[in-house]
This record gives structure tokens, C-alpha cells and sequence, in this order.
């Protein structure tokens, strides 16, 4: 399948902003991080923004995704009711932030973290459907979640350090966040790997008394080791390693003005970079049945 790039920075970013709005209302609910709470909020809106900019690019004409709107069940709708929601919640978070001085009452950090977590979810469960069996998968949904926890809270914690905040509480969240997006990222990468493997147990071949052998496709265009998969792939596990090292560095050497930053680009590139893989392994169970539109 052809790599939808700008589909790619919409969920990359959409992660990043819902990571760093979550982790800073974690902040806001131990009553820490007030100087950092409007510039992260800016962030976060500014991530989100650029996500929204990056998929309208996905269209030859951009309004033509208002065409989309019209079905309540299908993902786009679903994906720009999350957002609609989320940025709701960061006007009524913005208003306490300025009404308390950077802090928020802990209904509304709660609600952060929930509608932060919804968005991801839902960006995810989009592309999750039976008939591309790459995509059809829970691990994909924690890969988008994973994501989240390594570029939010690194973020954060470069904030906090920038803005002379204490940072133990961000850099405990940016230590344990990129740990889970390593380990999600290569959840997601082994199963991806098996991908090949159920499209092989289907049958590759048509139905044809004239030409009975010949092949739908090639299984090996869709295997993780193809030359135009795994390059993606080699990216996204080492840069969830370097957002790691990063992390721990960052907690061990107090540093978070580098390694924060470090630690969240490094999370942005992996989130890419398996979103590749993810479009590169997207082969659909239609062509079993002559349906290639």
C-alpha cells in the first residue's frame, strides 16, 4: 500500500499533543508544574494543529473532507469528534489555568487525562479493520497509546526544566513513558510480523481453470523483511531505544533541557517510522475476492 504520509504526521502529532496534555495534567493533580501549565497547553494545541493541518493534505481538495462528516460511524467523523472534544477541554482548561494561577481543579486534569486517552484511542481504532490483517490489531491501538507516552511526558519535562519547575514527577513519567513505547513498539513490530503468514494461509492464488497458478500478489511484498518495510521498522525500534537511553540519561544527569527534547523528537521519528511499516504491510484481504478498490 502506498505511504500516506500526511495521514502519518496526523496520528504522529495528534499522539504528541494527547501525551503532553495527559502528562501535564498529571502534573496539575499532584499540584506541581504551575509555571509549565499554559506554555504545555500551547504545545499540546500546536501539535494538534499541525496534525490537523498535516491531513488535510491527504486530499486533492481539502474541503472535500467535509464530504466525510455526513456518516457518524466512520472514522474520520469519530476522529474529528475526539478532537472537537479535546480541544473543549483545553479552552476550560486554559480558563482555570488562568482564573488559578496554573493550577486546575482535579476534575478537569482528570478529564484531561480521559478525553487525551479517548483521542488516541479513536485515531487508532480508525485504521483497525478486518480486511487488512496488518492493521486489524489491539497492538496497534497500544502502539498510538505508546507513542503518547514517550513524546508527552519528554516534553514535559524539557518544560519543566526550561522554566526552572521541579522535574522528578516529569521525569519519572518520561522514564517510565518511553519505556512502554519501546516495549509497545516492538509488541506491535512481532505482530506485524505474522502479518505474511495469515494472507499465506488464505491462498495466494486465483480461482482461474486457465491460469490456476497464477498468484494474487507476492506475500513477500508484504513481509516484514521486504527492502521496503524494514528499514521502517529498523528506525522505529532504534529510536524508541535512543528515546529510552535518552530518559535515563535525562533522569540520571538531572539534564532535561536536552534529553527531554531529545527523548520526544526521538519518540516522534519512531511514531513515524512505524506508521510506515504499517502502511507498507497494509496489504487487504479484497484481493482474495477480485476487489482491489
Amino acid at each position: 500500500m502506498e505511504i500516506q504520509w500526511p495521514l502519518i504526521l496526523f496520528v504522529a502529532f495528534c499522539a504528541a499533543s494527547a501525551g503532553t496534555f495527559a502528562s501535564q495534567a498529571i502534573l496539575a493533580l499532584k499540584k506541581e508544574g504551575a509555571a509549565i501549565q499554559l506554555p504545555a497547553l500551547i504545545t499540546s494545541v500546536a501539535f494538534l494543529a499541525i496534525g490537523g493541518v498535516a491531513v488535510l493534505f491527504h486530499l486533492a481538495q481539502p474541503l472535500h473532507i467535509f464530504n466525510g462528516f455526513g456518516n457518524p460511524t466512520s472514522g474520520i467523523t469519530q476522529e474529528l469528534i475526539a478532537i472537537v472534544v479535546l480541544a473543549i477541554v483545553m479552552v476550560i482548561y486554559f480558563v482555570m489555568i488562568r482564573q488559578n494561577d496554573g493550577q486546575v481543579p482535579v476534575w478537569v486534569a482528570v478529564l484531561a487525562i480521559v478525553v487525551s486517552l479517548v483521542l488516541d484511542v479513536v485515531c487508532a481504532h480508525s485504521y483497525m479493520m478486518a480486511s487488512i490483517p496488518a492493521w486489524d490489531s489491539a497492538l496497534q491501538m497500544l502502539s498510538v497509546i505508546g507513542g503518547s507516552c514517550v513524546m508527552g511526558p519528554a516534553v514535559v519535562a524539557a518544560l519543566c526544566a526550561l522554566r526552572g519547575e521541579p522535574v522528578q514527577l516529569a521525569g519519572l513519567l518520561a522514564l517510565v513513558g518511553a519505556a512502554v513505547g519501546l516495549v509497545t513498539t516492538v509488541a506491535y513490530v512481532i505482530d506485524m510480523s505474522t502479518v505474511s503468514g495469515s494472507l499465506v494461509a488464505m491462498g495466494t492464488t486465483y480461482i482461474d481453470p486457465t491460469n490456476p497458478t497464477a498468484p494474487m500478489f507476492s506475500t513477500d511484498s508484504v513481509a516484514i523483511s521486504s527492502p521496503e518495510v524494514m528499514p521502517a521498522v529498523v528506525v522505529s525500534v532504534v529510536s524508541s531505544v535512543v528515546a529510552l537511553v535518552g530518559a535515563i540519561l535525562g533522569k540520571v544527569q538531572g539534564n532535561w533541557k536536552v534529553w527531554g527534547i531529545v527523548a520526544a523528537i526521538a519518540g516522534l521519528v519512531a511514531a513515524c517510522a512505524l506508521r510506515v511499516a504499517f502502511y507498507g504491510l497494509g496489504a487487504t484481504v479484497y484481493s482474495f475476492y477480485g476487489i482491489t478498490g
